[in-house]
């Protein structure tokens, strides 16, 4: 048998990962995310839900930030930030310990990713979550060798980060690996229909030792999205849709440096001082 009939005739098998586990953990915190801000979980409410795309079952109710909750967490992410960029090697530290306790719970997050985005099992345990996890150890690395190799970059300051709902933990990894590694401080906003995994890797921030203010993520929609655009941070961090993409850039013009992807709606912009 060559191996174009292997891969036509291959029986993958079962993945018989349990939803149990996750609805645990949901059930746990009152099936209610909130926000996570200068490393602690504010108050939590249920503006509106959060639900499996394949069944319809309602899995929580999800807190809408504020241009009030915006601000809170930029204060905390600035005030955190000048002690976070002084030691690439303990952001290494830290982030080595964040991938660990990622592989630690894979399991958890495969699942909650399925249950949240409805993207199959496989594509989120073999796929996703495995990726997300390297992505955080190789940007240990980078802070680790940062002051040796790169003597000659500066973090930026804080990090505001927007993700779409596709890739819920993949696109956090994206965005807030190489941000924590270079110095930077980050206010992560997840899309409104996939909090979830954003809510466990608040819970693994908290056990990795993450120092408060460091990372926030702040739950919400459109409206949300657009207090972060606006407030003070240095840098703006988008993918979506090319349309949202244009609006921000049209919302950021003249106060910093940046560019719409034509494709993708991706904005990578920084604030000029």
């Amino acid at each position: 048998m060559n191996i174009k009939e292997i891969f036509t005739t291959m029986d993958y098998g079962p993945a018989p990962e349990s939803k149990a586990e996750a609805l645990a953990w949901l059930s746990a915190r009152d099936n209610l995310v909130g926000h996570f801000i200068g490393g602690k979980w504010t108050p939590a409410r249920d503006d509106f839900a959060t639900s499996n795309p394949a069944t319809g079952e309602r899995l929580a109710g999800v807190t809408k930030g504020s241009a009030d909750d915006i601000a809170a967490a930029v204060a905390a992410a600035r005030k955190a930030q000048p002690a976070w960029a002084k030691s690439g090697h303990k952001r290494a530290r830290v982030l080595y310990a964040i991938a660990r306790l990622m592989q630690k719970h894979a399991r958890l997050l495969a699942v909650m990713e399925t249950l949240d985005n409805g993207k199959p099992i496989r594509e989120a345990r073999d796929i996703d979550v495995p990726l997300a996890i390297r992505h955080f150890y190789h940007h240990a690395g980078f802070a680790q060798l940062m002051q040796d190799e790169l003597p000659d970059r500066a973090a930026l300051g804080v990090c505001g980060q927007i993700i779409p709902w596709n890739f819920p933990l993949l696109m956090l990894a994206w965005k807030i690996a190489p941000a924590l590694a270079m110095g930077n401080t980050v206010v992560l906003k997840p899309a409104e229909y996939t909090p979830l995994t954003a809510m466990v890797f608040a819970d693994i921030c908290t056990q990795a030792g993450v120092p408060a203010g460091v990372v926030n993520i702040v739950m919400g929609d459109g409206e949300t999205g657009a207090a972060l655009v606006a407030a003070d941070v240095d840098k703006i961090a988008f993918t979506g849709s090319t349309d949202v993409g244009r609006k921000i850039r049209q919302a950021t013009a003249g106060i910093g440096q940046g560019a719409v992807a034509r494709t993708g709606g991706q904005v990578a912009l920084h604030r000029v001082r």
